[in-house]
């Protein structure tokens, strides 16, 4: 009986970004809990999928189900530690039950793309959050990388920092990271709150220094 559920980093999109552990552990599984984007691209034909929704009560409900009779493994883009799904299962199940694996997220290969280090940056999510809760962290200067989503794309973002009153500072995009076509831009945020090209879903990076 396999009793512990594998929470495991994939990496921020290219399947090049997994890691040898993690294609070892995902192989092993007979149940994969994940993304869309994840199962499609890394279950097998004979793995039993579960694609995570919005209802994460369900999810739990449904590795609940099968641990301790199958080997269930959970995919969390990125790196488990970062804003993923490890966060809700952690709060929700017992410590002894889950085993993490660490993956390569977004925001650590942003930073290599910009060849600078990035201990001591904050790091925000700004899925499902109001303006106000992020502009307080901002209130002191340095250097902040933000996972934008939802309505928050980097040009919103650009456009209400600059209303808060943050200076016009110089900000990098991580635009597809990982795959052929990615692309880096640098720009102020005035020049970002202008930018007409769709920047959804990607790493921003302002240096407020």
């Amino acid at each position: 009986m396999e009793n512990t559920v594998k929470i495991v980093g994939t990496g921020p999109g290219d399947g090049r970004y997994v890691t040898p552990i993690a294609l070892e552990i995902i192989s092993e599984a007979e149940v994969l809990v994940g993304g869309k984007r994840q199962l499609a691209q890394l279950a097998g034909p004979h793995q039993e999928q579960f694609a995570i929704g919005s209802d994460l009560p369900a999810v739990l409900e449904f590795i609940e189900s099968r641990r301790g009779q199958q080997k269930v493994v959970v995919l969390a883009s990125g790196d488990p530690g970062l804003y993923s799904i490890a966060a809700y299962l952690a709060a929700n199940m017992d410590q002894q039950q889950l085993e993490m694996i660490p993956g390569i997220s977004s925001v650590q290969l942003m930073f290599a793309r910009l060849k600078r280090p990035w201990q001591g940056v904050q790091i925000l999510s700004l899925h499902g959050r109001e303006g106000e809760e992020f502009e307080r962290r901002f209130a002191q200067p340095g250097v902040t990388a933000l996972l934008t989503g939802g309505e928050w794309t980097p040009q919103e973002i650009a456009s209400h920092l600059l209303k808060s009153g943050l200076p016009d500072c110089p900000a990098a995009i991580g635009k597809d990271l990982s795959y052929p076509g990615e692309r880096v831009i640098r720009a102020r945020l005035s020049e970002l709150a202008e930018h007409p090209e769709d920047l959804s879903n990607c790493v921003m990076v302002v240096f407020h220094e």
